[in-house]
């Protein structure tokens, strides 16, 4: 039960800034201890795991809990502002972890067609208006206090250890959102290269051969994320899924890497013999980056591996320490 408290209390201090966390904390544990220990007083005997989620619950949702020292003006009512303010948080991560890797990739291909990628600040504030007129309908016309009421203790994450932070789950799944729109066709970028006569560079036939794989994995992985972003407390099966999925990662590129020929050159100005050397240049460099993903993808698979070695132990000795 110390390690649903701690799970609790931790769920709030990451929602509080680190100037006000550590007594802010500590406040918040005396005033739980000492309702925890008024109810046991009560009935004279310890709470039982369901008596103590149902005085967490009485306590407040931790983001809820967090909201009331945060010191930030209410765009809209305090009931639902932390609500309102997690889901602008996240929204706007993943809309600006998008946005970054196309603007890396305008730099490498000339840039994307302006009508196929939508300006930042239209979808920016498009989705800001979304979101704020959203939660302004609820918190008029729906039920806040239901709304905050809509947690379990037992989903929390752990107070410590390791495993993926939220941002970086929220990158990861930004740049996959944009991997997976160019693979499917939905956004396009130039394959002309800059100052090499008209040199074009296109896909080799090894990749349509691999389309239906690679776009399976990419969802895979969007949804492998969005999962543990939405249930963090689930941190084994979270972890296991990541085994899989890296481990998915290094299977199809091992099998592209078998091919030998990547890409295709050509140009309607270069020499033929020229066209041949680089060629063989460009299929050299991407066996060789492939190869390079294929080990960090392994090397992901073995860190989450031992996340995963580390979640068991510590839950098949957690009765033993209480």
């Amino acid at each position: 039960m110390s390690d649903l408290i701690e799970r609790y209390l931790g769920a709030i201090a990451r929602e509080l800034s680190e100037r006000q966390r550590a007594d802010i904390t500590a406040e918040l544990r005396d005033e739980l201890m000492s309702q925890i220990e008024g109810r046991e007083e009560r009935l004279g005997r310890p709470l039982t795991e369901g008596e103590l989620e149902g005085a967490l619950r009485d306590f407040g949702n931790p983001v809820v809990v967090a909201g009331r020292y945060r010191r930030i003006p209410h765009l809209i009512g305090p009931q639902i502002f932390p609500f309102w303010w997690q889901t602008t948080k996240v929204t706007m991560t993943v809309i600006a972890a998008v946005y970054v890797v196309l603007i890396v990739l305008a730099l490498l291909t000339q840039g994307p067609h302006e009508r196929d990628v939508p300006s930042p600040v239209l979808v920016l504030g498009f989705t800001f208006g979304v979101i704020t007129f959203g939660f302004a309908l609820i918190e008029r016309y729906g039920n806040p206090e239901k709304l905050a009421r809509r947690w379990r203790p037992d989903g929390l994450p752990p107070a410590g250890g390791k495993t993926k932070g939220r941002f970086e789950i929220l990158v990861e799944m930004g740049m996959t959102a944009v991997a997976l729109a160019w693979w499917s066709g939905l956004i396009h970028f130039q394959n002309t290269m800059p100052g090499t006569g008209g040199l074009q560079v296109d896909l080799a036939p090894v990749w349509t051969v691999w389309f239906w794989p690679i776009l399976a994995y990419m969802v895979v992985e969007l949804l492998v994320n969005a999962h543990a972003l939405l249930r963090p407390a689930r941190v084994i099966v979270n972890s296991g899924l990541a085994v899989a999925r890296n481990l998915a990662g290094a299977a199809i590129l091992y099998n592209v890497r078998l091919d030998g020929h990547f890409v295709e050159v050509s140009s309607p100005t270069l020499p033929l013999d020229v066209l041949a050397r680089m060629q063989a240049s460009f299929d050299r460099g991407f066996n060789f980056a492939i190869g390079v993903t294929i080990a960090v993808f392994l090397a992901l698979a073995a860190l989450e591996a031992w996340r995963l070695r580390g979640h068991v132990v510590s839950q098949s000795g957690a009765p033993a320490a209480a």
